[in-house]
């Protein structure tokens, strides 16, 4: 799809092999620090202290967790308001892989394929998913994985 996507109405309007490109976001300090602020897990030395980054691990600047990633990708296509209107749930996040890191000052934008669609045992429901690479904006791939969304069946 380019330009503004039209917003699916149910089932029957996703294609397989469509894709969605999200809105862009540079990501800041502040981003990197308030994600590792919100999740205790993430207070990992790689995230918040740039020393240690900079002594052990040879980048520059701390690293988004990898979680945000997820996150903000997930939040930049849901902004295109493609799937907002048909989606029951959340089904799954299969096959994360982190390609690159991502640090302040990049911009990541994700691009979404409708991988496979199918019907669930309910008549009303069917299962999208959609095969996700978020790409920074040199054209490296920082991540990708599969996000699955539980949406309504009109027939």
């Amino acid at each position: 799809m380019s330009g503004v996507p039209t917003p699916w109405k149910g089932y029957d309007d996703i294609v397989v092999g469509a894709s969605i490109t999200g809105h862009g976001r540079t990501i800041t300090e502040a981003d990197v620090l308030m994600y590792t602020a919100l999740t205790t897990g993430f207070h990992q030395p790689i995230h918040t202290d740039l020393e240690y980054v900079r002594t052990r691990t040879g980048f520059a600047e701390r690293l988004l967790p990898g979680p945000a990633i997820i996150s903000y990708s997930i939040g930049l296509l849901g902004g295109t308001l493609v799937y907002r209107d048909i989606t029951v749930a959340f089904a799954g996040l299969d096959n994360v892989r982190a390609k690159t890191p991502v640090f302040a000052g990049d911009t990541i934008t994700p691009v979404a394929t409708v991988a496979s669609k199918r019907l669930t045992s309910n008549p009303e429901r069917g299962l999208v998913t959609l095969s996700i690479e978020v790409k920074k904006a040199t054209g490296e791939t920082a991540m990708t994985y599969e996000y699955m969304l539980m949406v309504t069946v009109l027939s």
